[in-house]
């Protein structure tokens, strides 16, 4: 195995530890709500993506594309919940960001060279 399989291995395995740490962290202590794990799974899938660009490791599309759609949620669930909106706000919210995660890629995408 080279170098950067290891390397993206590892990254790979801390990264479920922490989510798995972080999520039975927000179930046990009372305070944490859904939205707020929400935001550490966000962080924690881009600051995997971050360290694999620090060791300049391709990162994945897919890890960051979930991290946004996570942080986003996770946000406005926060901030709905701080206000006192219906639920059904930070649902809707997280599609319009979904859907907007979806137009947006494809239009960022570098073309594919013959």
């Amino acid at each position: 195995m080279d170098r950067t399989k290891r390397l993206n291995h590892r990254f790979a395995s801390v990264g479920w530890g922490l989510l798995f740490i972080w999520w039975g962290v927000v179930i046990m202590v009372d305070p944490l709500t859904i939205g707020m794990g929400a935001i550490g799974t966000g962080l924690i899938l881009l600051g995997i993506n971050a360290g694999r660009a620090w060791m300049d490791i391709p990162i994945r599309d897919t890890t960051t594309t979930w991290g946004i759609i996570f942080l986003a949620w996770g946000v406005l669930d926060v901030a709905r919940s701080l206000s006192h909106l219906p639920a059904e706000l930070s649902l809707a919210g997280i599609l319009i960001v979904i859907g907007a995660v979806v137009l947006v890629k494809p239009l960022l995408a570098r073309p594919a060279v013959d």
